[in-house]
Parts: structure tokens; sequence; C-alpha cells
């Protein structure tokens, strides 16, 4: 009898080892509605959920932007996607290792300056060689970016006002400043001919990031720390990798993609 007891507490141990680790994730995207995901970092997601072939069960459940964040301090079974990693969300949430996706970061965007390097330090270019280069003010570039400019704010060219954004690019076109800080995005947009583009160079800024990324991230709970080491497993696999970075083709710029594939290249320590 005991032997039999024993052989079964076995065979319920096995079969609960085997049950997928049900996670929520907080979104809103339902596919209760029977559509396809629409945007690049839930097709993402889907596909890893596919390569850990069952292991993880994810529930998709409706949540606003900032509901989704008190859902996650919550319930232990929440995870969040697509989410940039912040000093004040590590302290609520574990974050995967891996990104899910990258997105361009603000670049210096100078014109008629073509033999400048792609990578460049604001103080070089703005204290030494005393470039006229345009900020808005109020807006938030980054810490680094930010900490820069308010060191040396007497050195730039402050734009002020609801349009100030717009009208420095539009300075820069007119020759009135030598560059400008802004999303490539947003610039080649604004001037959608190629001749308005002429002469105009792309440059990641030192010391402030390559790309910002956005990651999976999950409860602070035992359930959270499971779905992060499985999350992590799938995001290990090579093939998967190289699906992720093939993904963001075509959604950025040209100017872009080269800072797009590197940093992704560089998070999952893919060699040259």
């Amino acid at each position: 009898m005991l032997k039999i007891c024993l052989l079964a507490l076995v065979l319920f141990t096995s079969m609960a080892d085997t049950r997928p680790l049900k996670i929520q994730i907080a979104s809103d995207y339902n596919p209760s509605l029977g559509e396809e995901p629409r945007d690049l970092a839930t097709m993402l997601l889907l596909n890893v959920q596919r390569e850990l072939q069952g292991r993880v069960s994810l529930e998709f459940i409706p949540a606003s932007r900032l509901r989704e964040w008190r859902e996650l301090e919550t319930y232990p079974n929440i995870c969040l996607y697509n989410k940039v990693k912040t000093a004040e969300r590590e302290a609520i949430a574990l974050f995967v290792e891996y990104p899910l996706m990258a997105f361009p970061a603000n670049r210096l965007i100078l014109r008629g300056h073509p033999n400048l390097p792609k990578k460049l330090s604001l103080k070089d270019i703005v204290v030494s060689k005393g470039l006229r280069v345009g900020v808005t003010k109020g807006r938030s570039y980054g810490k680094e970016v930010d900490d820069f400019i308010a060191t040396y704010r007497n050195n730039l060219i402050v734009g002020e006002g609801a349009n100030s954004a717009y009208r420095l690019r539009e300075m820069l076109i007119q020759g009135k400043l030598d560059g400008i800080i802004e999303y490539t995005s947003v610039f080649i947009e604004h001037h959608k001919q190629q001749a308005q583009r002429d002469g105009v160079t792309y440059h990641q800024i030192e010391s402030a990031d390559l790309t910002i990324f956005g990651y999976i991230a999950c409860a602070n709970s035992e359930q959270g720390r499971k779905a992060v080491s499985l999350f992590e497993l799938a995001l290990e696999n090579s093939a998967l990798q190289q699906m992720i970075i093939d993904a963001h083709k075509g959604l950025f710029f040209k100017q872009e993609m080269v800072f797009i594939e590197q940093g992704l290249r560089d998070a999952y320590n893919i060699q040259p």
C-alpha cells in the first residue's frame, strides 16, 4: 500500500512539473477578438511563448498603461512587455535580461559637416568646436543628455514654446543651426524630400544610450521569477535572437537600423 502511495505521489509530482506556468499579460491586446496582433512587440512575445513549447501559458488581460503597473505590484502572476528599464521600475519588478524590442534614441543631427564620425561627444561639438546646436526647453532627452544641457545651457540654442522643436528642425535646414538633438524618424518625417536632407548626417551621442530597449518585466514573486527564467531561456536561442533582429528591419528608417541592429547584437552577446 505504501509503495502504491509513493508511486502515485511521484506520478502526481511528475505531472505537476509538466504543467505550463500560467502567466497573465496586462496589455491592450485582446486575442479573444480573433484579430492577429498588429504591433511587433506582441508578435515577438508570442514567438517567445512558442519557443518555450508549452512550458508557459500566456493569458492577455486588458489594462491601461497606468493600471498595468498596479496589477504587477498587486498580483504574483502578472508580466508586462516592451517596457523600458528604470531604477523606479526595477525596484518593483523583475526584468528579463535580454530585450524584446529596440527603439532609436535621440541623435545629434548635423548639416554641413559630412566628415565627422558616427559617434560624437556633445562637449567636443558644442564647447570645443563651438557648433550651434539647438535643443527644446523642458524636453527630456535622457539622463546623460539632460545633464549636459543643464551644465552647458549657455553654449546651446534653446528653443522655447509649443512649436520650438518644429522651429529648430526648420532652422537646421535653413542653415541657421549646425545641428539639433532629435529623433531621426521625426526629422525625416518633417523633411520628407531627399533634397531637403542633402548634407544631413545622423550621429550617436557619446555617453548616451545607443538604443532604447523594451523588456519583459514580471511581478517580484515566485511565479515572476519562474517566468523570467523561462523567458531568458527562450531568448538565449540564437535563431530566435536573429528572428527578432530581422523583424526590426523595415520598421525604422535605414539611418537608424545600423544602431538598432548593433544594439540588439550587443544585448544578445552575438559575436561578429
